[in-house]
Order: C-alpha cells, then sequence, then structure tokens
C-alpha cells in the first residue's frame, strides 16, 4: 500500500467527471463544472538544500535544444539543461502542450544537480506530426532519444497525458527507469465513468476542432482563473492558439488505451504519485488508485494546484519531486 499525505509538502520517509457542456477543466480535458479556488497556501516550509532558483532571475534562460532523428523516419526535438555527467531527468509534458510546460523546472533541477532532458512528444511541439499513435510510438521515440544522449537509466517525471506515457513506458521498460513521479493523471479507464471521461475527451477534441484555437484558448482562460494558476493560464491561453486538433484527437486516443495499474514494480522502481486537489475527490481518487498498484509507492495531494501541478504550483511540485529524487538516491 502506498504512503499517503496530503500536502504542505514535506515527503513521507517511505517510500471530474465529463459531460456535454464543454467547459474546458483543465489540459486532460472537460468539464461541467469548476471547483472554487482556495486561497493560496501559506507557511510552505523552507527548502533546505534545494535550490529556489525559480521566478524572475530565471526568465528567458533556456537550455539547448537537439533534435534527434529517429529510425522511424520522425523527428525528436528536446531541450536539455545541466550537466550531462549528472543523473538525467526525463519531463513527459501533457496534452497539447510541449516542452515550455517544464519552464519552471528545467532550471530548477538542473541547479540541484540534473541532467534534464524536456522532449516535445509526438504529435505536440517542434517534434513530428504522425498519422498514427500508440502508446508504444511514445515509448519508442523515448528509447531513441535515451540512445542519443547515452543515458541508460533516467528518472522519469509525467505529468497529465505525460503520466500516462510514463506508467507505459516504466511497465514496459522497467530497467530504463530508476524513479517515477506521477502527477494528475490516470492509469487506466475501466469503471463507467472513466470510460466516459476519456470518450468525452475525444468528443471535446472535435468540437473544438469546429470552433477553432481561439475558442479553446478563452475556454482554458477560465479554466485557469483561480489566482494560483496565472502561470498555467498564460501558458495554456497562448498554446492553444496554434494546436492541431487531429494531432491531439490521437493522442487521447492513444492514452485512452492504458493499462497500467498493478503493473509497475513499485520495489524496483521507487514512485512518487501527485495530484492536486481542485478538480475534486473523483480526480483525487482515480490517481489514488495508481498508487494503490504499486507497492511500496508515496502518494501525495498538493493543495491549491490542479493539472498540471508542475505549472499550477510549481514552488511545492519542486520541492517534493527534488526530495523525493533524492531520498530515494
Amino acid at each position: 500500500m502506498p504512503t499517503t499525505k496530503a500536502c504542505t509538502p514535506s515527503l513521507p520517509r517511505s517510500a471530474g467527471q465529463a459531460g456535454w457542456i464543454l467547459t474546458v477543466k483543465s489540459a486532460l480535458g472537460f468539464s461541467v463544472s469548476w471547483a472554487s479556488p482556495h486561497p493560496p497556501a501559506a507557511g510552505i516550509p523552507e527548502r533546505g538544500a534545494i535550490s529556489r532558483a525559480i521566478g524572475q532571475q530565471n526568465k528567458g534562460k533556456q537550455g539547448k535544444e537537439v533534435i534527434v532523428e529517429n529510425s522511424a523516419k520522425t523527428k525528436t526535438y528536446i531541450e536539455e539543461v545541466g550537466n550531462s555527467n549528472n543523473e538525467a531527468v526525463l519531463l513527459l509534458h501533457g496534452i497539447g502542450a510541449d516542452h515550455k510546460m517544464w519552464e519552471p523546472q528545467l532550471p530548477v533541477f538542473a541547479e540541484n544537480g540534473y541532467y534534464v532532458l524536456a522532449p516535445d512528444l509526438l504529435g505536440h511541439g517542434k517534434s513530428s506530426k504522425v498519422n498514427t499513435l500508440e502508446l508504444s510510438d511514445w515509448e519508442d521515440q523515448i528509447n531513441e532519444l535515451l540512445r542519443h544522449k547515452n543515458v541508460s537509466k533516467c528518472h522519469l517525471v509525467g505529468v497529465s497525458m505525460g503520466g500516462v506515457i510514463a506508467q507505459s513506458y516504466a511497465m514496459n521498460n522497467p530497467e530504463k527507469v530508476s524513479r517515477l513521479v506521477l502527477s494528475d493523471t490516470f492509469g487506466e479507464l475501466k469503471t463507467v465513468q472513466e470510460k466516459l471521461l476519456g470518450f468525452s475527451q475525444v468528443v471535446g477534441f472535435r468540437i473544438y476542432k469546429l470552433l477553432g484555437g481561439k475558442m479553446l484558448a478563452k475556454g482554458m482562460v477560465s479554466a485557469y482563473k483561480a489566482p494560483f494558476a496565472v502561470q498555467a493560464k498564460e501558458y495554456f491561453s497562448q498554446v492553444s492558439l496554434n494546436v492541431d486538433f487531429d494531432q491531439l484527437i490521437l493522442a487521447r486516443k492513444a492514452i485512452n488505451k492504458i493499462d497500467a495499474v498493478g503493473k509497475i514494480d513499485g520495489e524496483r522502481i521507487p514512485t512518487l504519485v501527485l495530484v492536486g486537489d481542485q478538480f475534486g475527490q473523483s480526480f483525487v481518487e482515480i490517481n489514488r488508485k495508481i498508487a494503490n498498484g504499486i507497492r511500496g509507492s508515496t502518494f501525495m495531494v498538493l493543495k491549491n494546484s490542479m493539472d498540471p501541478s508542475n505549472l499550477v504550483n510549481p514552488d511545492d511540485f519542486n520541492q517534493v519531486v527534488l526530495q523525493f529524487l533524492q531520498i530515494s538516491a
């Protein structure tokens, strides 16, 4: 059973329902309702040895841009930051997003001694568009970029869609994952509610394809209206203007096929599962189910956060993830 903790973020030592009214709930999907925001959390403990290099001083800081030519004749865009001799951390973004979703993490993780790789997943950002897409295609993409960068094993961090892909990769390539961090995601769609959630997202993207990116951008502004979600609102309202809805539909259909609950070896791969508290108890329970299926995992609810927690509450996300990586070493 997982260790469970509601955050204020100090890591333990052991290792929304969709509907036909298309209110954007997050980058992961749509909903008929919106949770009332709480005031920002107070009294977050000091980070100790963890760098607080986040904010204005890091605005505009960029890493090295790399393009990987894949054997499937696709291309992967990667942003890399940090010393390549250090332990690698691979960051997998959410649906409709790109590597820029990780701007609050890239310099912080690098300054805390990690070699950080943030790719654009197939069908997203500057990486290749595709005609077909399965979870195995993203796994192949990850394997090729790790091989290109001479990385034999990495810490894998996935948020939202990236969390689905991270589970699939860890399940099928456990020897290449040192530690696993999953946030604001799901591990299977088997109950009626879960299946409805997955189906409604495909329908939602089809409708927004007709309405256009500007309407999706307006929806994102409404979804991230909480005062602590400004960074997510700014990011998604911009990226939504240029999304390729055909690629999003392919991606959503692919992640709907995930079947990973109970299939990740937690004794081999220490795992942290995070979820924001702002999308209601049902979404918390979807993430808790992932943790319950991974022996020895740690489960944590982040206050004043929502999908994607790395953008909505980056300070707490960074603190918790870095603590997990460091105490698990």
